[in-house]
């Protein structure tokens, strides 16, 4: 699958005939795909449907029995500092720091990413787009699931990141929170690879997989695939 025609420079994050079985069932069986720069690409499944062990094979956090993949022409791995740089990841859940308010702990995070004087403004831009800028000096226990978890993923859309990469990131947020946060991962420049949920047969992804949707300019609008 890819987030465009296979037209253009080369994609920042390519996946190739990638196969996983668990006990001799396929869960992901030939999959493959391609995410340019400034595109963001969402995998739909079920439950239990391959995406997140696909996500975790796209950052090197889990081996494919077979295929091959790709950032920015390597193959990913979590030990190069480079790529911890350059890769902003949200996959099995993340603690907030809970002496820290929601300000500094994103400002800290800015900081630690090298934003320098840049930290404190890209803390209030974010916190404002997630809508949580109402909270920047609240302490994590003060907040609900869904502030938490905007919390989060505030934490993963400050970075400079060249890729952000999230596992279902619309769990325990409403429905408010989920259009700030696709207008998040709709902004110019930024390349996103992204889960949810969709009711699906259960079948293994193949070419085409279970589902997915490829957002690429107008993501009001995004294009689906799914299973005959």
């Amino acid at each position: 699958m890819s987030d465009t025609a296979d037209t253009g420079p080369e994609p920042v994050l390519r996946a190739t005939g990638i196969h996983i079985a668990y006990g001799g069932e396929p869960v992901l069986d030939d999959v493959s795909l391609d995410l340019r720069a400034g595109h963001c690409l969402a995998l739909a499944g079920a439950n239990g449907s391959g995406k997140s062990t696909l996500l975790r094979v796209c950052v090197g956090r889990q081996q494919a029995d077979e295929g091959e993949v790709f950032f920015a022409g390597r193959p990913p791995r979590e030990a190069d500092a480079a790529f911890r740089r350059d890769v902003a990841l949200l996959l099995d859940g993340a603690e907030c720091f809970p002496d820290l308010t929601v300000g500094e702990h994103i400002r800290m995070v800015a900081t630690a990413h090298g934003m320098g004087k840049d930290a404190g403004p890209a803390t209030e831009r974010v916190l404002a787009q997630l809508g949580l800028d109402h909270r920047i000096d609240a302490f994590p226990d003060a907040l609900s699931a869904g502030q938490r978890q905007m919390l989060v993923l505030t934490s993963v859309l400050v970075r400079p990141a060249r890729l952000i990469v999230v596992d279902e990131p619309e769990q325990r947020l409403d429905t408010a929170a989920r259009h700030r946060l696709a207008t998040a991962l709709r902004q110019p420049r930024r390349t996103a690879l992204r889960s949810c949920w969709r009711r699906t047969t259960g079948r293994p992804w193949r070419r085409p997989p279970t589902g997915y949707c490829s957002w690429t300019g107008d993501a009001s609008r995004p294009s689906a695939r799914l299973p005959k």
